[in-house]
């Protein structure tokens, strides 16, 4: 299970909002300001990532929460959006390169036709519920944000 800090901003009824914040890897060394990427880095704002999550906890808001997505839901997508299309472009290529002889143009074309072919079949297997369990899921709640200032404060 992938796991990340969120912290709830919103409740409703039976659901939770919660919003955790991209971490760029640069800006961690000293190399920071003659980088590249790490110049970059700082000229772009951060993004949060907002996800509405069933829950049965009774959580408050900005209370932070742990929350997880499973790797083989993770590792199947990423099959299905890269993988898969990129495959059936080699098998286009393929197929029209060997299968029907057509020449440098024939196997563009063929390469082409089989990437649209993989991503439209990937479109529809993602919106079709292709059985793929990408959905973020509430792990624990961590203590309310007040409760650890208050306990930072105690002697």
């Amino acid at each position: 299970m992938l796991e990340e800090i969120a912290t709830v901003s919103a409740v409703y009824d039976g659901k939770v909002e919660v919003v955790c914040f991209s971490k760029s890897a640069c800006g961690q060394c000293k190399q920071n300001s003659q980088c590249g990427t790490g110049i970059v880095s700082q000229a772009l704002p951060g993004r949060d990532h907002r996800f509405v999550i069933a829950t049965d906890l009774v959580l408050t808001v900005n209370q932070q929460v742990r929350i997880g997505i499973p790797e083989q839901g993770l590792l199947s997508s990423v099959f299905l959006v890269y993988l898969f299309p990129l495959l059936l472009v080699l098998a286009g290529a393929l197929l029209a390169s060997e299968v029907f002889s057509l020449g440098d143009g024939g196997t563009i074309l063929g390469a082409a036709l089989g990437g649209v072919i993989g991503f439209v079949l990937a479109a529809r297997w993602a919106k079709g519920g292709g059985r793929l369990t990408t959905e973020p899921v509430i792990i624990n709640a961590l203590l309310p944000m007040a409760s650890v200032a208050y306990e930072a404060d105690a002697p």
